[in-house]
């Protein structure tokens, strides 16, 4: 946002048809997170401050809570910091749109500024989610402010070793079960999932506002772990829940806020620059609500961290493989494949990797990567050590890294199929799904 909030950006006029130079003055930040970095030859997550956890170790310093640093990673690179190192004089909101990658209306795709989105958000700055690209491993590593390969949290879908089984980390539920939260019983913790407390376990004061449908979840659990919950169930809902939060006499140190809407409607319909920016501005008029509600003191002592978890890409129907439909592959699998649909993880029967490896390319477009496990890890693909101890046998032997256009899925034999292709996804390392905004500044400068 302005010069006031802290953001030490390039600024331009925000007259229409003035956005591609806007975005255009962080050309040389996009290309240096996209970089090939070591072995790999990949870009990797920008851990020492310019990806996802490093906004949340921001806010924990930000609000004065005393977390050993070496717990977290680094907090933000300087010219990202609204706060310049300080402590925040009010609340801070944390804010995750769920599908927003960098683009449209922030990247160079821009082409006037969009109705409904205030001038100062085209300012954003572009970083990395972290890897996979997908919002199990996103938003536990924002609220760990740790990496995956320290949470363990590291797919959609995953195996975990505890219960000897893959596992639908949002639902809670061996793949293929269709009752929801079947592994959370009696003895289930948050710890069975990330081996990373969570920062408002580790002291940060902090109310987690998202859609009260969520409530109670296993996963739901590990995000929030000693945070208050404060469900909404509206966009006008939203408004009166963080209104009334701002209100308090004495308001949160943190607020931690989510908003699903834009990906739920990407994987409907695949990534839509229209659609994006409805979803910024609809985002915008929440916000711009709820400071038109409180006093101006306390929205212009308010600052907001506005973030996403990851972008989308399209995948056509002739772009998805269905593995449980080739029997080739699955002749030579010991279990099923995890990750997501551009990140794939397997585990080949004994002797059977090389063969595995040859029935996938075979089915799979050039330019699909096939990464050795350790490899990936000692790369820097999960993050620097130290590691969950069950990392390498949650993601299993190999993984398969998918370019634009294409994925890989996996159904239990049996199991109710989907009702119609879903042409929006994410996972992988590419610019659309793997870089997101951040928008910084004070709640009072959204009018």
């Amino acid at each position: 946002m302005s010069r006031s909030a802290g953001v030490k950006s390039p600024r331009t006029s925000h007259r229409t048809g003035e956005v591609r130079a806007t975005s255009g003055s962080f050309a040389k930040d996009v290309a240096q997170l996209l970089r090939p970095i070591g072995a790999l030859g990949l870009p990797l997550p920008s851990f020492d401050g310019r990806s996802l956890p490093n906004v949340a170790a921001t806010a924990v310093r930000a609000t004065g809570a005393s977390v050993e640093a070496s717990e977290l990673v680094a907090p933000l690179a300087r010219d990202l910091d609204p706060f310049d190192g300080r402590r925040a004089e009010g609340t801070v909101i944390v804010g995750i749109v769920d599908g927003l990658g960098w683009g449209a209306p922030f990247g160079e795709d821009g082409a006037g500024r969009p109705a409904g989105i205030p001038p100062a958000w085209l300012d954003a700055r572009p970083i990395t989610s972290v890897f996979p690209t997908t919002t199990t491993v996103a938003l536990t590593s924002l609220s760990a402010a740790a990496p995956p390969g320290r949470t363990g949290v590291v797919g959609h879908r995953e195996y975990l070793p505890r219960f000897g089984t893959v596992t639908e980390i949002l639902h809670m539920t061996p793949l293929g079960n269709p009752h929801a939260e079947s592994l959370v019983g009696p003895g289930w913790t948050p710890a069975d999932i990330s081996g990373v407390p969570t920062i408002f376990r580790r002291g940060v004061p902090a109310v987690a506002v998202t859609r009260g449908t969520y409530a109670g979840s296993g996963f739901t659990r590990t995000l929030y772990d000693g945070a208050e919950f404060a469900p909404y169930a509206t966009a006008g809902d939203l408004v009166r829940v963080l209104g009334r939060l701002l209100d308090r006499p004495t308001p949160p140190a943190l607020v931690f806020l989510y908003w699903d809407e834009l990906d739920t409607v990407e994987h409907l319909h695949g990534p839509d620059r229209e659609m994006a920016e409805f979803e910024v501005a609809q985002v915008a008029r929440i916000l711009d609500a709820v400071r038109r509600r409180v006093a101006p003191e306390r929205a212009r002592r308010t600052t907001l961290l506005l973030t996403a978890d990851h972008g989308q890409v399209s995948i056509p129907p002739q772009g998805l493989l269905r593995v449980d439909a080739e029997p080739s592959i699955l002749e030579h699998l010991a279990r099923p494949p995890a990750g997501d649909r551009r990140a794939v993880f397997v585990v080949p029967r004994p002797g059977h990797a090389d063969a595995l490896r040859d029935a996938l390319l075979r089915h799979l477009p050039p330019g699909t990567g096939y990464l050795d496990v350790d490899a990936a890890i000692a790369g820097g693909l999960f993050g620097p050590p130290p590691f969950h101890p069950e990392l390498r046998e949650r993601i299993g032997e190999s993984i398969v890294l998918l370019p634009a256009g294409a994925g890989v899925t996996y159904s239990i034999p049996g199991a109710a199929a989907r009702p119609h292709h879903r042409p929006g996804a994410h996972g992988g390392l590419d610019p659309a799904e793997f870089l997101v905004p951040l928008i910084t500044g004070p709640l009072s400068e959204l009018d």
